[in-house]
C-alpha cells in the first residue's frame, strides 16, 4: 500500500503504557490529501471518558513525521547534553 504509514509509534507507545497490545484498538487512516499528522486518542473506563486530538504540522524535510516530533527530539538531546560537564 503506497500511502500506509511506515511507523505507528504513538499507537505502540499508548499500547505499552496502557492496557497492552491485545486490549488496545488502533485505527489508522492514511490520506494523501492531509497536510497534518493527526492523532485522536480515546480512553474509556468505568470512571469516565477522555478524548484528545492533536494535529501536528508535517515536517517539511520528512513528511513521514511531524515537526513537533523533531522539536521534541532536539529538546531531549539538549537536556541530555547540557547535563554533561567536561572539566572542572
Amino acid at each position: 500500500m503506497r500511502f500506509f504509514p511506515q511507523n505507528i509509534n504513538v499507537a505502540a507507545t499508548l499500547s505499552l503504557a496502557g492496557i497492552g497490545s491485545k486490549n488496545t484498538i488502533v485505527r489508522i487512516i492514511a490520506s494523501p490529501q492531509t497536510t497534518r499528522n493527526i492523532h485522536q486518542i480515546e480512553i474509556e473506563s468505568e470512571a469516565g471518558r477522555i478524548v484528545t486530538r492533536t494535529e501536528n504540522t508535517v515536517h517539511p524535510d520528512n513528511p513521514k513525521t511531524s515537526y513537533l516530533a523533531v522539536l521534541s527530539a532536539v529538546a531531549t538531546l539538549r537536556d541530555i547534553l547540557e547535563s554533561i560537564r567536561i572539566g572542572t
